[in-house]
């Protein structure tokens, strides 16, 4: 229950915080809706994937056999997508976060989590439930700096790693490029239209007054 919470929170602050910059920056709906993302079925798969393992019960061996390969394709599935999609910018970004999350989770069987829940409207420290995902961090644990450490502040109240963080960053740089225009071949013709000028304003001058009537004629 806990790792669907904290799914849902980190899911409403990634699409609050990109909705946020399309609307600052005067970005346009239509343009980042009709981005031309390929894939779509791998994206999918990987989610449908986390998404059934939130629900599905696990024996604690099952945990770190069955539940920990499922959770592993579904991040194949997922850098899959991101890869099949470089050229959008932003989503390198995305694929960064997302394997840092797989590292920290394939070298522990699990993601190490802080001891802090939200009780009553108060955070205590409280021994974290093994999960598919999730297991309550260690001195032992490889990379554990990118486990889920940060605890974001109410109303929030959950907790997320460095790669989360990346990830969002990733989103709302695909959210601002994906809705605004490309001006870099707009400007590289106006220049080479505006170089064309000079180069046949310069020839002209250069020209002798016979060419230049010839020219006209």
């Amino acid at each position: 229950m806990v790792d669907t919470v904290s799914s849902v929170w980190l899911l409403l602050l990634t699409v609050g915080v990109a909705t946020l910059i399309v609307v600052v920056t005067r970005g346009s709906w239509h343009r980042l809706i009709h981005l031309p993302v390929q894939g779509s079925l791998l994206f999918v798969t990987g989610v449908l994937i986390q998404a059934t393992l939130e629900f599905v019960k696990f024996t604690p061996n099952a945990i770190e056999t069955a539940g920990y390969a499922c959770l592993m394709v579904s991040y194949v599935f997922l850098l899959s997508f991101c890869l099949v999609n470089l050229p959008l910018r932003g989503m390198g970004v995305i694929a960064i976060g997302i394997a840092l999350n797989t590292i920290v989770i394939g070298l522990n069987l699990g993601m190490p989590t802080r001891p802090v829940q939200i009780e009553n409207g108060r955070r205590v420290t409280k021994p974290i439930e093994q999960t598919v995902k999730h297991r309550p961090e260690s001195p032992d644990d490889l990379l554990g700096f990118l486990g889920d450490k940060i605890l974001l502040p109410s109303p929030f109240d959950t907790l997320i790693s460095i790669g989360d963080i990346v990830i969002l960053i990733g989103v709302c740089e695909l959210a601002y490029f994906g809705s605004h225009r490309r001006r870099r071949r707009s400007r590289r013709r106006a220049h080479e239209a505006s170089g064309g000028v000079i180069v046949s304003t310069r020839t002209r001058q250069q020209a002798s007054p016979r060419e230049r009537t010839a020219s006209l004629n």
